[in-house]
């Protein structure tokens, strides 16, 4: 998202642009529940490096 006038969307096989004012308020909505789910910080490093030993052991 780069503001409220555009939402920015890259897939496999094209980009797509969304400027609708339903559209984008549709990709806020998510985005700001998917953050909201979030790891950041200390405890993302910690769980990617949790992985990390785990697929190092397979």
């Amino acid at each position: 998202m780069f503001d409220e006038r555009l939402v920015h969307v890259e897939t496999i096989s094209t980009e797509l642009a969304i400027t609708q004012p339903r559209e984008i308020a549709l990709y806020a909505k998510t985005f700001h529940q998917l953050s909201t789910q979030a790891v950041y910080g200390q405890t993302a490093k910690e769980m990617i490096n949790a992985r990390l030993a785990t697929l190092r052991e397979a």
